[in-house]
């Protein structure tokens, strides 16, 4: 349950996301979401190093970054 509502998200923001494309001009969607991107990244490293916040889930588990 817990992996359909993260891609559903995930759709509804990349829905969200080429919808502001038409509606915004590109410069300020991008801008914000960058930026948006950087606070949530940011506050939420903050708050999951704090212990406040576990992550359940590993959205994508088969990826690993240090792999040989």
């Amino acid at each position: 349950m817990e992996r359909f509502v993260l891609w559903l998200l995930v759709a509804v923001g990349v829905g969200l996301l080429l919808l502001s494309f038409h509606i915004l001009p590109s410069w300020d969607v991008w801008v914000s979401f960058l930026l948006n991107a950087y606070a949530a990244s940011f506050f939420g490293s903050i708050v999951a190093g704090a212990g406040l916040l576990e992550y359940p889930v590993r959205f994508f588990a088969s990826y690993s970054h240090f792999a040989p």
